[in-house]
């Protein structure tokens, strides 16, 4: 039984886990196949399970998770609340899997979480093969065809309607075991040679075939002197066709097709099935695509009765939205069924390992961005530090682990920010390119002509070439002021008029700036680019028309102000949510836009959670923005504090606990321009109903 298995017992051990089943689950090899693992109904998550706690815990198990895909071929992971490619990507960085390029497959896809002009610095998420649902792709291991085939390969589900669409598993040591119990004049053969796949690609993607690649995708390059360099590296032979399509037909060398798999079994590994029966096109030919290496051809009733075999004893799962499945690619084999409707899987493939951060109290999570840049999860807000000391508090907390830094034209402390930069890189704490430093277009930038206008100034302050995310501060387009006039340009229009006040412009649309953000983004000034203080509706209209996608939503989120429907609008888009005003009221009060007995730091919820888990109340509330995916910012100027705002990942709040916080909920907005510009800058000014 998996209960009793030592791999299982160590995944099990923290309580977060528990072994489930599935209706279609087979017991292949003496195990149940695959390993299904599911948030422990007994434990303290089990409703609140979502994909930060998973990436706690992959961090702290991936030893054991790939070690069990190993022994298991493959785990199901299923009920956890896994939202976008982003979120599983975020999950897949915590594996140990190491990332690699899909090169040298057949089929079409698409990049979802990754980054094709830049070096990987973890597992790409793509579509999975976008051949028309209504043709089956065979069971083959993943780029078996290849000299260079990944060891894992996983698949996500983001939403599925249809009927049909299973990515079906069968174990490969299991069909080799009836091979040659059946065949075993072909299991001898097919060991001692080898087989040869051919193929022809177009030189154009091809969406209505299955294997419609173009030798232009499948190697990652765009000439013909390009694609027979990589051709030649993976050891394979040509043939340009020069027909209509610029076909090329590609021929592997000699590869195996019975290998040793990671747990130490004979396997049937290869693309032997899917080459066979599911390779053909216009271009390609039925039961021509393989033969042995001997350029002999493979017998059709054989590999016939190895399709019907491996088809009744497959698991054929059934997608929901959530589950995800990784696959040790030396072990099980993966197919799809025919489907209709709607179904959305994602696939990421990985070869080898890497370390993975160790857990401790401020070793901080990360969150993926669509590029699959790393953001972490804990940073250090800027707004309201003293210029006296913010180049030094700025020092202090990267020194004390920060890594993520938001700053804004508008905090007017952007030069001391960039000088505590200077001194930790100077220093060797870190190097640029270990930190995450955010800004923000102020909104007399607003005119496309003013948007890298804003952000060169900002560059020049921070003393940086680039920023890695720029938001848009607030949905209120002011007139210009120049730089040379006043920075920061502030609120009010003119200091000195008779009466002061803001100053609108009416004659640029949101639309407009964000273009203005995506060539700033095109010139490599900013990383990233997101926005900050807007809802629901004014980000559906921004991804309607964006050409590059908004990585990250900064709003104001707290106990008080859940915005859970936000929350879960933006983690459905692929936008992260980073959170300020984690505190609440704090920030507001001597500002006297708050009151006091507001204060979340002194409630009694919060201190009897505070209580419960032995944190105080401060630390309370951002690992309550952390546990939901959020990334959170709190600042200080105290440095006892910078490391208890840090200290969040040796602890975690139960259901019982989040569910108490969330009940604080009471729409209580804080930073709302509808109240604060007519109070103190003579102008109503609303962004919020």
């Amino acid at each position: 039984m998996a209960d009793s298995d030592p791999v299982v017992t160590a995944l099990t051990a923290s309580g977060f886990v528990a072994v489930g089943t599935d209706p279609a689950q087979r017991e292949q090899q003496g195990k149940p196949f695959p390993l299904v693992l599911v948030p422990n109904p007994a434990g303290k998550h089990a409703a609140g399970s979502n994909f930060v706690l998973l990436q706690e815990f992959m961090r702290a198990n991936h030893e054991a998770v790939r070690r069990a895909a190993s022994e298991y071929g493959a785990v199901l992971f299923s009920g956890f609340d896994v939202r976008s490619g982003e979120e599983w990507s975020t999950l897949l960085n915590s594996t140990g899997i190491k990332q690699m390029s899909y090169v040298g497959g057949a089929a079409v896809r698409k990049l979802i979480v990754g980054c094709e002009s830049r070096p990987m610095q973890d597992m790409q998420v793509l579509t999975t093969n976008e051949s028309p649902p209504s043709q089956p792709i065979p069971f083959h291991h993943e780029l078996a065809q290849t000299a260079n085939p990944p060891d894992h390969i996983c698949f996500y589900c983001l939403h599925n309607d249809a009927e049909g669409g299973s990515t079906p598993l069968i174990r490969s040591d299991f069909v080799w075991e009836f091979i040659v119990k059946t065949h075993p004049d072909f299991a001898a053969k097919i060991e001692a040679l080898g087989v040869k796949y051919r193929k022809v690609a177009p030189g154009r993607d091809d969406p209505s075939s299955a294997l419609g690649r173009s030798w232009r995708s499948m190697f990652h390059v765009e000439t013909k002197e390009a694609a027979e360099a990589a051709m030649t590296k993976e050891g394979n032979t040509w043939e340009w066709l020069n027909d209509e399509d610029d076909s090329c037909r590609v021929i592997s060398p000699v590869l195996p097709a019975v290998r040793v798999s990671s747990n130490g079994a004979k396997t049937f590994y290869n693309q032997l099935v899917a080459a066979y029966t599911g390779w053909v096109d216009k271009r390609n030919a039925l039961k021509q695509a393989v033969v042995f290496a001997d350029d002999t051809p493979l017998p059709d009733d054989v590999v016939m009765d190895i399709v019907r075999f491996m088809n009744a004893n497959a698991c054929a799962y059934r997608w929901s939205p959530g589950r995800f499945v990784i696959v040790d690619n030396s072990v099980a084999y993966h197919s799809r069924e025919p489907f209709t409707g709607r179904r959305r899987i994602y696939a990421a493939i990985g070869q080898g390992t890497k370390p993975v951060a160790p857990t401790g109290a401020t070793s901080a999570t990360h969150l993926s961005l669509h590029t699959g840049a790393r953001m972490p999860q804990v940073g250090f807000g800027c707004w309201k530090v003293p210029k006296d000391v913010c180049a030094d508090t700025i020092y202090q907390a990267i020194k004390a682990g920060y890594r993520l830094i938001d700053s804004a034209c508008d905090y007017g402390n952007e030069q001391q920010t960039g000088a505590g930069i200077r001194r930790a890189i100077d220093e060797g704490l870190v190097k640029r390119e270990d930190l995450f430093v955010v800004s923000k277009l102020w909104n007399t930038f607003h005119r496309p002509e003013n948007v890298e206008v804003g952000l060169r100034k900002t560059l020049a302050d921070l003393g940086l070439e680039y920023v890695d995310l720029y938001l848009i501060h607030f949905p209120i387009a002011q007139k210009f002021v120049p730089i040379e006039a006043r920075y920061p340009p502030e609120w009010i229009h003119d200091p000195s008029a008779a009466a002061p006040r803001m100053e609108l412009d009416e004659g640029v649309t949101y639309q407009q700036t964000w273009q203005a953000m995506e060539a700033a983004h095109d010139a490599g000034l900013a990383k990233h680019i997101g926005f900050c203080n807007i809802g629901t509706l004014q980000i559906r209209q921004v991804l309607q028309y964006a050409r590059v996608k908004p990585a990250v939503l900064q709003v104001e989120m707290h106990p008080q102000l859940t915005q859970q429907r936000l929350l879960r609008m933006a983690r459905e888009s692929g936008i992260q949510v980073m959170a300020f005003s984690n505190l609440g009221a704090s920030s507001y009060v001597e500002l006297g836009m708050a009151q006091p007995a507001e204060s979340l730091l002194t409630h009694e919820a919060v201190a009897a959670v505070a209580k419960r888990v032995g944190r105080t109340p401060a630390q309370v509330l951002l690992r309550w923005g952390v546990q939901r995916g959020t990334v959170v910012i709190p600042k200080t100027s105290k440095p006892e504090r910078l490391g208890e705002n840090l200290s969040l990942f040796d602890f975690a709040l139960g259901d019982e606990d989040m569910a108490a916080l969330d009940g604080l909920n009471a729409n209580r907005r804080y930073n709302d321009p509808g109240h604060f510009c007519e109070a103190a800058f003579n102008t109503f000014c609303p962004i919020y109903d």
